[in-house]
């Protein structure tokens, strides 16, 4: 937590004489907080509560606000709240729980902004064997969001709504072979190819576009069918690795030579393409609404989540 806000320019000073008060700890005062109401300029006291057995009562806060300077106060919840969370005094309280903790950190670690580890005892995910061994074949390339969900939310007046950070399964493909130019001149290559079977769509990588570490989320997969076909795969990358360089023409005229420029088609060559496929994990939210539909991270679409009867999945229909 106090990563991801100084991550956002959120500095916090000590705050002398509340450092805790039963079981809320004050880990400082903050000018301002970006994530809260932007129009109130007061101060902010961060109380952070840490996981428990027993949910927090009414009673807990209660005591919590008999000692609780006057101000504005931000309470991080890792105990689940209760049902009615009201009788908190006479303080300017915004109290986030467990859930909404969650999805903030976990939107922060698709977006880049914190990078998640995971020791090596615990697995890294929990789903079906065999999908698990499909995912360990590597260690698998995660990409950075291009999606703010709480923006998408806001730009279709759907402030508030919960959603839970995952991670969608696609593919790359790691591809060698040669280029052949007008002349039957040859040139050896080597390309990173994303497949997106959400949007149907494969693109080469832009390095930038890769995150460090794999954050440890729910991995969501497609429907079988919506990968590419051996055959579509080959003559889908071998369009997408098409290439147009300059060439040189020299022509002569009354006042001597002239070099023009002209583009020239290098294609790629299917006979010489080698292939390995290797895991890729795209940045999503699942939104829960009436029907829960998934976000993509990159490109902002929305897709139905469905249920497997032996493992949650998610796929196109």
């Amino acid at each position: 937590m106090r990563d991801l806000l100084e991550s956002r320019a959120v500095r916090l000073r000590p705050s002398p004489g509340t450092d805790s008060s039963h079981g809320f700890v004050c880990i400082g005062i903050a000018e301002r907080i970006p994530d809260l109401d932007s129009t109130d300029d007061r101060e902010v006291f961060v109380w952070h509560v840490p996981s428990g057995l027993l949910p927090l009562t009414e009673q807990d806060l209660e005591r919590w606000g008999v000692d609780a300077p006057a101000g504005r106060h931000w309470i991080l919840s890792e105990r689940l709240l209760p049902s009615d969370a009201s009788l908190i005094g006479t303080h300017d309280v915004v109290l986030w729980g467990p859930d909404t903790i969650s999805t903030w950190i976990g939107g922060a670690v698709l977006s880049g902004e914190l990078v998640a580890r995971t020791p090596d005892v615990v697995p890294r995910m929990n789903f079906l064997a065999t999908e698990l061994e499909d995912l360990s074949k590597d260690d698998p390339t995660s990409l950075r969001s291009l999606v703010d969900p709480a923006n998408w939310l806001a730009q279709r007046g759907m402030e508030g709504t919960v959603t839970t950070p995952v991670l969608l399964k696609a593919r790359m493909w790691t591809v060698s072979g040669e280029l052949v130019g007008p002349s039957m001149e040859l040139e050896q290559g080597r390309w990173l190819v994303t497949e997106d079977p959400w949007s149907a769509s494969l693109n080469l990588l832009d390095p930038l576009d890769r995150i460090d570490h794999t954050p440890n989320l729910r991995v969501i997969f497609p429907l079988e069918e919506s990968w590419l076909s051996e055959a579509s795969l080959s003559t889908e990358i071998q369009n997408l690795l098409e290439v147009r360089k300059k060439g040189s023409v020299e022509n002569s005229n009354l006042s001597g030579p002239v070099r023009s420029m002209l583009l020239e088609t290098w294609s790629f060559s299917p006979e010489s393409a080698n292939f390995q496929e290797s895991a890729l994990l795209i940045p999503g939210w699942i939104i829960h609404t009436t029907e829960e539909k998934i976000l993509h991270g990159r490109n902002g679409r929305t897709y139905d989540l469905v249920t497997s009867s032996s493992a949650t999945t998610g796929a196109l229909r």
